[in-house]
Formats: structure tokens, sequence, C-alpha cells
């Protein structure tokens, strides 16, 4: 595990943004940094801020353990151990963020934030947030808060306690732990270590053996409680309830004898009574019966009269099935008709349509024929032609009055003719437009073309030549200028460098002379100030001056002369001082000069450089030109007459195209009228089929409508004929059956007949179901006598049937007595068998508790206790020892000389002194130095205790060196070389000079005002 870096915001007296990248130089290849600052100015800030973004907790709000309310803003109050506390007064929000390294060998980061109400420094606190991701993928942590600080304890690989106890090193407990005592010693331990784990299994077991003995108890008191009847009591139980048994069967089958006897009188006053109802049901069936034989003869001879009447309409019945098959017949004849004339009408009309329609397609033709556009543009082409087309215009517009069919044919003929015309013109322009395409012909445009475009590009290269020369000209204008300006500065410079030297000389001299006064008016001026002159008043004659000791006293009084000496010093210090400034300002007023006149070189060098350049490019440019011209000196000449030849050369290419252009366009337009005369009369050759086409298809329609009207009128005829067949016959059928179908008279008296079948059929039914009736009752008197007769025979053998339900009750109250005490002798004996089953499982149970109370009783007397130091001493010890083990592989690489013992039988500590023949010292004989060494060694052998078996490469100690001496601070500085060598980055928190001086790489955190700091990476 491995911090990268911490970055925090407005967190404590640390106000603004401020981050310490551990990738970064000077701390990435420092093996050991300070965090140095004075007291109060926010080092340990910076830790805090490490541990919230990685835990949500702070060591210093941990520790709050009172629960007191402090007031915020406002009426708002907080705890004093809420970590929000953290945020600096004044400020909307802050953060502490860390990038860490984790156990995965991946970087992550973790970001602990919180801001007050809508980002505001008057707003209420918010709850705080934790966000974390992983830096190699970009995946953020999901989860809620809760989750998420789970995760990043897996990742970092530390709970928080083994966090505090492996990166952030108090050292001061250890110095305390090493000279306290065994109970303030064993407290330390467990806090350090963690071990209250031991103290509460110790506790746990306690309570589990009093848990244990107490269910022992229990179960020995319920065994207690359980009885048993004894042997002679349970036999005499068994015997009674054999008795009562033997007893209570009897009771029994005499209770089911009486029962039975009672159903059989019972039963034969039942069977009497039913028998008297049975002989009445006779003689009323009997009654019925006679009824329904009236009723069946009545049907039958209705049916037998319906059946006569039927057989005498059969005559009429076949008359009218054979006028029905004709009217049928005749129908089927009419429709047809009927249809046949339809369809000739239809087709008749259709034919009329057809033949308008074609009469007006050969109108519309005859507007095509007569060909306007062809004619007008005949006209425009060839006047030859003009009298020709007018007469066809003529002969056109007196077709008007002729027949469509003759009007058509006559119009073909006039549009054939002006075809031929058209064609003739067609030939004339062809031959014409060859004749043009020869005179273009001899033009060459593409040689022309060729040309145009090489004389372009000439001109354009005599154009830059021109310009490239003009820029020539003004760059060696520019250099000279620039040559003669740098000649000039040099002049000045030189100057300004011998005014400058002798200036310094007077400057040097004046000053010397200057010092001389200066000490003389110094201390003059200090013999005339106010003290001296109220010492001089104080001088008595013959007494030592409180000053120099002396007796005499020149200046006790004072003098005139004295003043004005003091005056003409004074004046002449003054002039002289002036004297130097003036010196000194001409001297820099020199200095700034020469100073601005070097920049000048400078800029005129820079400038003399480009212009160069630009020179020597121009004469590149140019060289190729001057070998063509011949003469330097005629160069610009000599591209102006080039530039005018080429521009004349190319207005008389120019002129050329503007004729062919004129030329190629007359032939383009003799071209498109050309093609239009062709496409006009192609459109008249496509009218002239059309219209020969539309003739024939017109005279085919004609013809065929005319033998369509001839079928329509032998339609008719024949449609009269079969509408007076079908009347007739329809007339005839309607004086037979009243005019109803014969399906209808067939079936109205099929129903008839079937309603008097099912009257008859059901009138049959209920005879035979009366005298089946009639039978069953008879057979059920029988059966009824019989068994009356059995009744009688049992009735005769019961003696006193009067008394016999008295008798049976009685009865019954006898037997539920037997099975009353039964019962109860039942119940005893299997209550004594359930005690029984109960006292076995009780004793099992009580041997299973005892074992278990044994074996906890056993443990509680080896490590339980009341208050839970039996165990915890027990694993101080064995933890002691481990601590020790560690302690002393780290003691190895501080200091070889000593090595750290447990005193037998206690948590004290004693020191081996290797120097001193491995003599036992006590921890009290150590010094300073010393005892830091072997605390520090304590510290390191519990980060590894805590560690998990994880490489932590981040460590920071607090050990408040200022109470060491110079040389013990000495031995810690070499410790800590000596653990950086082990491959960890270490930070020490401290504010002592001499660490500060020592280690070069630090985290400075500066104090300012308003209680406010600032971080800074000094190396």
């Amino acid at each position: 595990m491995k911090i990268l870096a911490i970055r925090l915001k407005n967190l404590a007296s640390i106000e603004g943004s401020f981050e310490v990248d551990f990738t970064a130089e000077p701390l990435a290849s420092a093996g050991i940094f300070a965090i140095s600052g004075p007291t109060g100015a926010g080092k340990s800030t910076v830790l805090d801020a490490l541990c919230l973004a990685l835990y949500d907790k702070t060591p210093r709000f941990a520790a709050t353990g009172e629960n007191q309310f402090l007031r915020d803003v406002g009426e708002a109050m907080i705890n004093q151990s809420d970590v929000r506390n953290i945020l600096r007064r004044g400020t909307g929000e802050g953060y502490a963020e860390v990038d860490f390294l984790g156990a995965t060998g991946r970087r992550y980061r973790s970001r602990w934030s919180v801001r007050r109400a809508r980002g505001k420094a008057t707003g209420s606190l918010q709850a705080q947030t934790i966000q974390a991701c992983d830096l190699d993928t970009d995946a953020e942590l999901q989860g809620t808060k809760t989750e998420v600080l789970g995760q990043l304890a897996g990742l970092v690989g530390l709970t928080y306690e083994q966090f505090t106890r492996t990166v952030l090193l108090a050292q001061n407990d250890f110095a305390t732990f090493l000279k306290s005592k065994e109970s303030a010693k064993a407290e330390l331990l467990e806090k350090l270590t963690g071990t209250d784990i031991y103290s509460r299994i110790s506790k746990e077991i306690y309570q589990r053996s009093k848990q244990e003995e107490e269910a022992y108890k229990r179960v020995k008191e319920t065994l207690g409680l359980v009885e048993l009847m004894k042997p002679e009591e349970w036999e005499a139980c068994v015997k009674q309830k054999q008795e009562l048994t033997v007893v209570r069967e009897q009771g029994v089958r005499q209770l089911a004898l009486l029962t039975e006897q009672l159903q059989t009188l019972q039963a034969f006053v039942g069977q009497q009574t039913l028998l008297a109802q049975k002989q009445k049901e006779e003689s009323e069936q009997g009654r019925k019966l006679v009824a329904l034989q009236e009723g069946f003869d009545k049907q039958r001879t209705e049916l037998e009269v319906f059946r006569q009447k039927v057989e005498e309409l059969q005559p009429e019945l076949n008359a009218a099935r054979e006028l029905d098959v004709k009217i049928q017949s005749a129908s089927l004849t009419f429709t047809e008709a009927q249809a046949s004339l339809q369809k000739a009408c239809r087709e008749r009309e259709d034919a009329e349509r057809q033949v308008v329609g074609k009469q007006q397609l050969v109108a519309g033709l005859e507007g095509q024929l007569q060909a306007q556009g062809l004619r007008q543009r005949l006209a425009k082409m060839s006047a030859g032609v003009t009298d020709r087309v007018v007469a066809e215009q003529i002969s056109f517009s007196e077709l008007s009055s002729v027949s469509t069919g003759n009007r058509m044919q006559e119009a073909l003929t006039r549009a054939e003719t002006l075809l031929q015309t058209g064609r003739q013109v067609l030939l004339k322009q062809r031959e014409s437009a060859e004749k043009i395409k020869n005179q273009l012909a001899v033009f060459d445009i593409k040689a022309l073309g060729s040309e145009q475009a090489v004389l372009l590009k000439e001109q354009e290269q005599l154009q830059s030549a021109r310009h490239t020369f003009t820029d020539w000209e003004r760059v060696s204008k520019e250099l000279r200028e620039l040559m003669l300006q740098q000649n000039q500065l040099k002049a000045r410079k030189q100057k300004a460098g011998e005014d400058v030297a002798e200036l310094e000389i007077q400057h040097r001299v004046w000053q010397e002379s200057f010092s001389g006064l200066q000490k003389v008016y110094e201390n003059a001026r200090n013999a005339m100030t106010q003290n001296v002159e109220a010492l001089r008043a104080n001088l008595l004659e013959g007494e030592p001056c409180p000053v120099c000791g002396s007796r005499e006293h020149p200046y006790e009084q004072p003098s005139e002369a004295l003043d004005e000496l003091f005056q003409s010093i004074q004046e002449k210090y003054q002039q002289e001082e002036k004297k130097v400034q003036e010196i000194g300002n001409k001297k820099s007023a020199l200095l700034g000069e020469l100073k601005q006149i070097t920049e000048q070189e400078i800029t005129v060098a820079a400038q003399t450089a480009r212009l160069q350049e630009q020179e020597k490019q121009c004469s590149l440019k140019l060289s190729a030109w001057k070998e063509k011209a011949g003469d330097e000196a005629d160069l610009l000449q000599w591209l102006e007459v080039a530039l005018e030849t080429c521009r004349k050369r190319g207005e008389e290419i120019t002129r050329k195209v503007q004729e062919y252009e004129t030329i190629n366009k007359e032939l383009r337009q003799q071209e498109e009228a050309t093609a239009s005369l062709h496409k006009e009369c192609e459109v008249l050759v496509e009218a002239i089929g059309d219209g020969k086409l539309k003739m024939q298809e017109l005279q085919a329609v004609s013809e065929r409508l005319a033998l369509l009207r001839q079928t329509e009128e032998r339609e008719k005829e024949r449609f009269n004929q079969a509408d007076k067949n079908l009347k007739d016959f329809q007339q005839q059928r309607a004086s037979l059956l009243k005019g109803k179908p014969i399906e209808d008279a067939v079936a109205a008296v099929k129903s008839h007949e079937a309603k008097l079948v099912d009257a008859l059929e059901k009138c049959r039914g209920e005879l035979e179901n009366g005298k089946l009736v009639l039978s069953g009752i008879q057979g059920e008197i029988r059966r009824l006598s019989d068994m009356l007769k059995e009744l009688n025979e049992k009735k005769s053998l019961i003696e006193e049937p009067e008394q016999l339900p008295g008798i049976l009750e009685r009865q019954k109250e006898v037997n539920q007595e037997n099975d009353r005490a039964h019962s109860a002798v039942e119940l005893k004996l299997l209550q004594h068998e359930q005690n029984q089953k109960r006292l076995q499982e009780l004793e099992k149970e009580l041997l299973e508790k005892q074992n278990s109370f044994l074996k906890w009783e056993k443990l509680n007397k080896l490590i339980g206790s009341a208050d839970g130091n039996k165990f915890k001493v027990i694993a101080q010890g064995y933890t002691l020892n481990l601590l020790l083990l560690h302690a002393n592989k780290h003691l190895s690489y501080l200091s070889r000389r000593y090595r750290l013992q447990q005193v037998p039988d206690s948590l004290a500590l004693q020191v081996i002194d290797g120097d001193m023949c491995d003599e036992v010292r006590t921890v009290y004989s150590l010094s300073g130095g010393e005892s830091f060494l072997i605390s520090l060694a304590l510290a390191l052998g519990l980060s590894s205790l805590s560690s998990n078996n994880l490489q932590v490469e981040s460590l920071f100690i607090d050990e408040g060196f200022g109470s060491l001496d110079a040389e013990s601070l000495r031995m810690a500085m070499e410790a800590l070389e000596m653990l950086q060598m082990q491959g960890r980055k270490i930070g020490v928190i401290s504010h002592v000079q001499e660490m500060s001086e020592r280690i070069s790489v630090q985290i400075q955190v500066h104090k300012s005002v308003n209680g406010r700091s600032q971080i800074r990476v000094v190396g």
C-alpha cells in the first residue's frame, strides 16, 4: 500500500486548494521528507485529510469522548466529535482527496467532500459524501457511503484502527509504554494492539459458564418434579382396567339387544301405516287408468278421420305440381330473355360511346395534322415556300364544312404534302451547316487556346519578376540605411562607455571624500543632540564623566564657535552629498542610455539579418532573368518590353478566339433550328400515322354498332313472348290450393298428422305408465304384508314391550358410568407411561447439560472472569512477545547494540545491551536518544503486526522531536535514515530547526494573517 498524492481544500487552517504529489519531484525521489511549520499552522491537517478521504474519520475527532454540541452558524448546533467540524469557517465547501496504490496493485482515488447549503458560508452543513474510482480503468466504485467505505478498506488492506497503527505512528504512546506501570502498560498494550477482543472473550466465557450452570440446575429441578406410581399400585390399576373392560363389553351387548328390540317395535308400527297408505294409492290409480283408456280411444278415431281427408285432396296436389313445373320453366326462359335483352342494350350503348369517342379523337388529330408550328418555321426558314404554305392553310380552313370521315381523309392528304416540303427545306439547312463547319476548321482553336495559356503563364512570371526587382531595390535601400544606423549606434555606445568610466572614477573619488566627511558630520551631530546637551549640563567639576570617565570637561558650557563649526560641517556635508547624488544620477542615466543603445543594436542587427535574407532570396529569384536580359542595369526595361510583347500577342489571339466564337454561335443557332424542324416533321409523320389508324378504328366501330342494333330488336321480341307465357301459367296456378306453394300445403298436412300421432302416442305412453304404476303399488302391498307378518312374530318374543324405552335409557346410564371409570384408570396408566418417557428424556438432557456445564466451567477456570482480565493478561503476554519479535527485527536495523526482552511472568520490559556483554538493563537507565530508538522500533513492530502481511510503503511519524537533546536528535536522524533504506517513504512531522536543516525535502505549512495557512513543497 502506498500513498501517491494528497489534495485538500478549506480544511481547518488551510484555506484554498493545495496538492501534495508524492509522484512528482522533489517528493518522488525523496526517501524521507519533513512536514514542518510552526505550532498551529496545520501540519496535522494534512494527515487528517488522508484519514478523511480513506475512512471518513480522523484521530483528533475520534479522541473526543464527551457528547457535547457546539454552535455552528446561526442557530444550528453540531456535535464536537463530528468530522464536518474540520471545514474552515467562512467557506462554503471543502474536500480531502487521496490517490493511492492499493493492495491489488492498481491505482485508486478517494474523495471526501462536505459543503454548506447552496455553497454559501452562511448555509447549514450538509451530509459528507465519499466518492472513489479506479484510476487505471476509470470505473467508479458503486454503493452507499458505508458500502464504498467498506470497499476502500478492502482496497487499502487495512481497517481504520490498523491504518492508524501502521501508517500513522504516534511514538509518544510507546515512550509512555516503556516506563509505565504494569496495569497502565496492559491498558496501553490493549489500546495499541487491539487485543480488547480477548477481554470480551473472557467475559463471554464467564457469562456462558453461568448460563450453562443455571440450565443444568433447571433440568435437575424439573427431574425432581416427575412422579411415578408404585409397582403394586400400577398392578392394581391394570387389574381394575381388565375388569372394567369386561363389564363395559357386556353393557354394550345388552344395549345393542335392547336397541334392536325397540327398532322392531318401531318398524311394525311404521309398516302398518305404510300398508294403509299404499292400499289407498291402489284405489286412486285404478280410477286414473280408466280415464286414460277413454282419451286414447278418442285420439285414435280423430287420426283415422284426418287421413281419409288427405286421400281426397291428392288430385288437386298433382295438378298444382304440374303447373309449378311449367311456371319454373317459363320463369327461367323469361330470366334468360331479360338478361339477353339487357346485355344487347349495354353492348349497343358501349358501341355508341366508342363511336363518339373515336370521332372526338379523329377531330383532335385534325388540329395536329394542320401543323401550325411547322408551317411558321418553314415560313421563316425558306421564303420560296411561303405561298405554298399559305395555300395549304386556306385549304385546311375550307374542310370544316365537310363530314368527319371525308374531312379527315382530305386533312391527311394536305399533311403529307406539307411534310414533303419540310423535308426539302431540312436538306438545304444541313448543306448550309456543313459549309459553316468548314470555315471553323480553318481557325485551329486548340492551338490558339494552348498558345493563350502559355502567354498568360509567361506574363504572370514577368510580373512576378518585376515585383521581385522592386522588392530588391527597396530592401537594398533599407539595408544601406540600417548600416548607417548601426555605425551611429556604435559611436554613441563608445562615447557613453567612456562617459560612464569617467563618472565612475569621479564617483569613487567623491565617495571616498564624502565617507570621511560623513563620519565627521555624524560625530558632530551626535555631539550636538539633546541627550548630550543634557549630560553636559549635569557635569560637575572634578567629578568623572558618566560617558568617558574624564574629570576634565572642556565642553561643559555652551559655545557659539562650536555651533558655527557644526553649521559649517553640516553645510559642507550637504554640498558633498548633493554632488555625490548628482554624479550617481548622471551615472544611472548614462547606464540607462547605454542599455537602450544595446537594445537598439540588437533590434537593428535582427532587422539587418532579416533584410539580408530577403535580399538574398530576391537575388536568387532574379538571377535567371538577369541571364536572359544580359545586362543587369537594363533588367527592369527588358521586363517591361517583354510584358508589352506578351500583351500584344495576347490581344491578337483573343480577337481570333472571339471571331471563332461568333461563327460557332451562328452554327449552333442553325443546328438548333434544323433540329427543331426535324422534330416538327417527325411529329407530323406520327400524327399522319395516328390519323390513318384512327380512321380505320372509327369505321370498324360504326359497322359493329349497326349489327348490335339488329340484335337488340330480336331480343325484345323474344322477351315479350316469354313474359306472356309466364303470366298465363301464374293465373292458372292461383286457382289451386288457394295459391299456396305445394311444399307449404304438404308441410301443413304432415305437421297436423304428426301432431295427431304425437297426441296418440302420448296417450298410449300415459296408459302404459299408469298400468306399470298400478302393478308397482300392488307389488309393494304384497311386500309390506309379508314384512308385517315377520315383524309380528318378532314382537311376540319381546317381554313387556311397553316398558322397553325406559329399560333402554337405564342401560345407557350404566354404560356411561362404566366408560368413565375405565377412562380414568386408562388415563392414570397413560400418565404413568408418559412420566416414564419424560424421566428418561430428562435424565439424558441432564447428562448433556452436566457435560456442557463441566466443559465451560473448566474453560472458565482457565481464562474466564467477570471483568475479562484473566484471558486478557494471557493474550497480552503472547501479543507482547510477538510485538517484541517484530520490534527486535526493526531494532537490529536501527541499532545492533540493543535487544528488547519481556520480564518473566509480567508485562514489564528490559533491554539487553550487546556492547556490555548482553547485560540486562532496566528501561529507566536509557538515555533520551536510546529511548527514542527503542520506541521507534516498537512502533515499527506494531506496524508490521497490524499490516496483515501487507507491504506498507508510506509511513508518517509524529514523535515530538522537540524534547530531544542534540545528541539524541542526531541518533534519531540516523535511525530514520537507516529506516529509509528499507524501501519506505517516511514523512516526519516536526518543527525542530535541526531536523528541517538535515531533511532537504519538506512540506512546509506557513501561517499568515487571520489564521490562514498555505502549503508549499520545497527541496
